[in-house]
C-alpha cells in the first residue's frame, strides 16, 4: 500500500522551543550578531570539549568558513590545495576564492572519504593544505590525514559540513586538525537554517577569522551600538560580510540541547536500515573508534545510473522522498575541462550506484519500514 503523505528524503526536527527561542530575539530588537551568537559559540566549545582548549566563531554558512580558514592560514595564489571529488561545490570553490590551485583527488569505495594512498601522491612543493571531508557524517582517517600533513608541512582544514557529534577513537570532530568547519544547514544534524561554525586550538586563527568575517573590523564592531558601546570602528584588513546573527544562533541552542538525542534517534534508524538491507547498506560501516553520525545513509543500488535514477522516479511514485550524495566534482561542465575522467575511477564507479535514503530524526521505525519494503521489492523483486 502506498502511504498518503510524502516521506522527504530529509526534514529538520522542530518543536515550539526552537520558535520561543526565535520569537523571543526577534522581541529583544537585538538581530544581528550579539549576546547568542557568543553563547552558541560557547556551548558549541562545550559540547566538542576535548583534551585541548578550543576556541569558535559562528558563520553565516560553513562556506564561508572553508573560505576564511584558508585566507587565515595565508593560502593564496601560487599554492596547491587537495580535495576530494566527491563533495559538494563549496569545499572545492573556497579554493578558487583564494587564488590557488585545486587538486582533485579520488575517494575510498568503503567509505567516500579521500583516498589517503592517492593523495599522497598529489602532494607537490607547492601543496600547501589539504581539505578532507567526512562524507555522511563518516569520520575520515583523521591520524593518517595528520601524518601525512606532518610529513609535507600542509595545513589540514576539515570539511566537518556533515559531523557534528562524529566522534573518532573517542573524541568529537573538531579537535584534530588546524581547523574544523561545521555546517548547521537546513538539513543538517544540527539544523538552524542557514549558519556555519569554525573551531580550532588556536585561538589567534579564531580571532583573525572573526575579524575577517565582518568587513576586517575589530571585534568591538557589534558593541558600538550598546550603551557600553562606542560609536567609533576600524576597518584593519580586507573582510567579508559572513557573520552569523543572533536569530540563527538563537534556533542552534535549541537544537544543540537535543542533539545528542536526535543522533541516538538517527543511530537507531540506521541500524534498522543496515538489518533489513543488508547488501545493499554499503556505507555504513560503524563501530566505537569510528561513530558514524548518520546524517546521510547511502546505499549501493548495485545498478547503473539510469537504473538508479529510473528507481528514484519510482520511489518517488511511492512517496519517498530521494536524493543523491553527490555528483562527483570532476564531472561538472566547470571542472571537465580541468581534470581527466579516468583520474578518479572510484568515483565514477560509485556515482552509478549511489543513493541516499530518508534519514531524520523524526522519522519513525514504521518510516524506515516503509523505505525498506519498496527498497527490496524494486532492487529484489
Amino acid at each position: 500500500m502506498i502511504r498518503k503523505d510524502f516521506l522527504p528524503f530529509s526534514r529538520p526536527e522542530v518543536s515550539d522551543e526552537e520558535v520561543k527561542a526565535a520569537a523571543a530575539v526577534l522581541r529583544s530588537g537585538w538581530w544581528t550578531t550579539g549576546p547568542k551568537v557568543t553563547e552558541f559559540e560557547d556551548k558549541i566549545v562545550d559540547y566538542l570539549k576535548g583534551p585541548e582548549q578550543l576556541y569558535a566563531v559562528g558563520l553565516n554558512s560553513c562556506t564561508a568558513g572553508l573560505h576564511l580558514s584558508l585566507e587565515a592560514l595565508g593560502i593564496g595564489p601560487g599554492d596547491e590545495v587537495i580535495v576530494p571529488t566527491w563533495t559538494f561545490a563549496a569545499t572545492a570553490q573556497v579554493v578558487d576564492w583564494v587564488g590557488a590551485k585545486l587538486v582533485l583527488c579520488d575517494v575510498e569505495e568503503d567509505s567516500l572519504n579521500i583516498d589517503l594512498e592517492k593523495a599522497s601522491r598529489l602532494v607537490t612543493s607547492r601543496t600547501k593544505a589539504i581539505i578532507p571531508v567526512h562524507i555522511a557524517g563518516y569520520p575520515c582517517d583523521i591520524d593518517g590525514i595528520n601524518k601525512l600533513a606532518q610529513r609535507h608541512g600542509l595545513k589540514v582544514i576539515e570539511d566537518a559540513a556533515h559531523a557534528i557529534g562524529t566522534r573518532y577513537f573517542g573524541k568529537k570532530i573538531g579537535n584534530f586538525s588546524d581547523v574544523a568547519v561545521f555546517s548547521f544547514y537546513a538539513t543538517k544534524n544540527l539544523a538552524m537554517g542557514e549558519g556555519g561554525l569554525v573551531v580550532s586550538r588556536n585561538k589567534d586563527l579564531i580571532e583573525s577569522i572573526r575579524k575577517k568575517s565582518y568587513f576586517g573590523i575589530n571585534k568591538q564592531a557589534f558593541k558600538r551600538y550598546g550603551k557600553t558601546g562606542n560609536w567609533f570602528y576600524d576597518i584593519e584588513e580586507k573582510g567579508y560580510k559572513y557573520n552569523l546573527d543572533s536569530l540563527h544562533a538563537a534556533i542552534g541552542l535549541v537544537q544543540l540541547k537535543k542533539l545528542d538525542r536526535m543522533l541516538a534517534k538517527r543511530r537507531k534508524l540506521a541500524a534498522f536500515y543496515r538489518k533489513e538491507l543488508d547488501g545493499l547498506a554499503g556505507f555504513t560501516k560503524d563501530s566505537d573508534e569510528h561513530f558514524h553520525n548518520y546524517h546521510l545513509f547511502m546505499i549501493k543500488t548495485g545498478s547503473s545510473g539510469q537504473e538508479r535514477d529510473s528507481l528514484i522516479i519510482e520511489l518517488k511514485k511511492r512517496n519517498i522522498g530521494t536524493s543523491v550524495h553527490y555528483i562527483p566534482l570532476h564531472m561538472h561542465s566547470y571542472y571537465k575541462k580541468r581534470f581527466c575522467a579516468g583520474d578518479f575511477p572510484v568515483a565514477n564507479k560509485i556515482f552509478n550506484e549511489i543513493l541516499s535514503i530518508p534519514m531524520f530524526s523524526s522519522m519513525t521505525v514504521k518510516d524506515a519500514g516503509y523505505v525498506t519494503g519498496h527498497l527490496k521489492e524494486l532492487l529484489r523483486g
